[in-house]
């Protein structure tokens, strides 16, 4: 009996001292880079796996000189970017372009957000090797890539077919500027467009050219809104390649102008409003501006309607731009509003929200029509009320009394 607990205490020892001996498991699998081949030549295509990545954009670039100066070493205009899913293994087709120096050559793969790069060498045929001198002095240069975008803006709308609920056509114009050392040869711009912050409808992106340091260029980029366009859209933009990713956002909305029109035209606003019972609304009468002449912009006709509006509701100017500001996220000031305005500008949002905070139809704020019961004075309406409810009802069957005449 005590030479089997022996051996049993024997046997615990040595499976302790075999537990103690074994590696620690790592915490986390590193980031691993894998390719279908060691060694490629230029216009062929590199399949790249990517394993064990966080979650996020990443992106693929070839690249010489070991990629010990970022981007600048590397063929970016055939460069690929992948969105990596959490605990998913993502593939890359990468077509190989010859880098703008020599090998050694790397895959290089590093997060859009910024971060370190990984790399895995691989040769690229065709392309020379640097020699020790070479590498020092390139590596010595320090040239640096980056891109400024100065000024983003986008232009379009007017008459045209999204006026009847259509395709909206617009034009993004971005300037970009060359803040770097290096010249930059056709940086992957990449261009999306869709309501709310961030747009996933793809739009073509040009290619950028050639921009020297310092030098600075706009370029227009006409692009479409898919039918039916109604409301806010975001335009935003990703430019890659360079010592640090760029963005940039625009807006830009639209409005099925001519449907309101239409449906005006068929079913007059009277006949709309008179369902509404003793809250029926009656159109406003033509609105004149500050300097006494008729709106000359659509704009303006929008403020002159919402301005008589805003008195028949009884709210102040002040009351109305609060309110529009809280439910389109855009402060506004009565300034914003005021028909005397020339840059007075609505987007669709607003009339959407105007059209809430007034309790009104949208066609009541897009046309001014004299009514002949009113008078030009935006207070009278309310003046008029106040008369009418002082004066005496007559029944339907009541005889009106002649006043007594008196002898001279």
């Amino acid at each position: 009996m005590k030479s089997l607990l022996r051996r049993a205490r024997r046997a615990g020892a040595l499976a302790a001292v075999a537990l103690l001996a074994l590696p620690a498991a790592p915490a986390h699998a590193e980031p691993a880079i894998r390719l279908d081949r060691t060694t490629v030549k230029v216009g062929q295509t590199l399949t790249v796996r990517l394993v064990g990545w966080p979650a996020g954009n990443v992106l693929v670039e070839l690249c010489g000189n070991e990629g010990l100066r970022g981007t600048v070493d590397c063929a970016v205009a055939s460069s690929a970017s992948t969105y990596v899913q959490e605990g998913r293994t993502a593939t890359v087709m990468l077509s190989v372009g010859k880098p703008p120096i020599g090998c050694p050559c790397v895959v290089s793969v590093r997060p859009v957000s910024g971060g370190t790069a990984r790399t895995v060498p691989i040769k690229v045929s065709g392309v020379p090797t640097l020699s020790e001198a070479e590498r020092r002095t390139a590596t010595a240069a320090g040239s640096s890539r980056k891109l400024t975008a100065t000024k983003v803006t986008v232009t379009g709308g007017g008459p045209g077919e999204a006026w009847f609920g259509g395709t909206a056509h617009r034009t993004l114009r971005v300037t970009l500027r060359n803040e770097g050392t290096a010249t930059l040869t056709d940086p992957p711009l990449s261009l999306t467009v869709g309501r709310g912050p961030e747009p996933t409808e793809p739009i073509t992106a040009p290619a950028l050219g050639t921009l020297a340091p310092g030098q600075e260029r706009t370029y227009a980029i006409p692009f479409s809104v898919g039918a039916p366009a109604f409301g806010r859209y975001t335009v935003r933009g990703e430019i890659t390649g360079l010592d640090e990713p760029i963005s940039f956002t625009a807006h830009t909305s639209s409005y099925p102008w001519a449907l309101p029109v239409l449906a005006a035209l068929v079913l007059p606003l009277t006949g709309l409003t008179a369902r509404r019972g003793k809250h029926a609304l009656r159109r406003p009468p033509a609105a004149l501006t500050a300097t006494g002449l008729p709106p000359r912009t659509m704009n303006q006709a929008v403020a002159a309607n919402v301005a008589w509006w805003s008195q028949t509701r009884n709210l102040s100017p002040e009351q109305v731009a609060s309110s529009l500001g809280s439910l389109t996220g855009r402060p506004r000031t009565p300034a914003d509003l005021d028909p005397a305005n020339p840059s007075c500008s609505l987007d669709a949002d607003d009339l959407l929200a105007l059209s809430r905070i007034l309790d009104v139809p949208l066609p009541a704020l897009l046309f001014t029509t004299s009514a002949p019961d009113l008078p030009g004075d935006a207070s009278a309406p309310a003046a008029a009320s106040e008369q009418t409810q002082r004066l005496p009802k007559v029944q339907k069957d009541q005889p009106v009394q002649q006043p007594e005449k008196t002898s001279p």
